[in-house]
């Protein structure tokens, strides 16, 4: 997808010409209500976003390949853009460092969900979910039940403490 035609707009354009086109064809699309419209209306928010937010991406997956995940989330938290599938494919791949492998789950799929031909996304959710599976598999070896929350989030379910699931 180019965000430039999907905007209508010159390369050249400045950051308030997006958004006024953007808001002008958000509009149109309102008021023109077919069996498209909701599709329209998500490749003009993708485009938008890719727009708007792409620098910022990349500095977060920068930020991401130098293992500074704790920025990474921080720009990502200002962006705070839930209907982003790359917003979502980001905080996924943070939530994973994290060993938060519900949440990241959930993140991937939603990413999916907006962007569904996005091969990275889709790669990324197959991996956790073999990551997840082989955990799983691992524990009921040993005879350990994983956290409902997150699996090895708290060095492998074993929750003495009974404080509800948290380390």
């Amino acid at each position: 997808m180019d965000p430039y035609e999907v905007l209508c707009i010159e390369k050249s354009a400045s950051e308030e010409e997006i958004k006024n086109k953007f808001k002008d064809m958000l509009e149109d699309y309102t008021k023109t209500q077919d069996e498209m419209t909701k599709q329209k209306i998500h490749t003009l928010k993708a485009a938008y976003d890719m727009l708007i937010n792409g620098n910022s991406y990349i500095e977060i997956r920068r930020l991401i390949e130098k293992n500074n995940f704790t920025e990474a989330e921080v720009k990502l938290n200002v962006i705070n853009n839930a209907n982003s599938a790359e917003w979502n494919y980001l905080q996924g791949f943070i939530a994973v460092q994290k060993q938060w492998f519900d949440s990241g789950l959930n993140y991937f799929k939603k990413a999916i969900e907006l962007d569904p031909n996005n091969v990275e996304y889709l790669n990324s959710l197959n991996k956790l979910q073999t990551r997840v599976i082989d955990s799983i598999a691992k524990y009921g070896k040993q005879n350990v039940k994983p956290n409902s929350n997150n699996i090895n989030a708290c060095s492998g379910g074993n929750n003495s403490n009974n404080n509800g699931g948290m380390c």
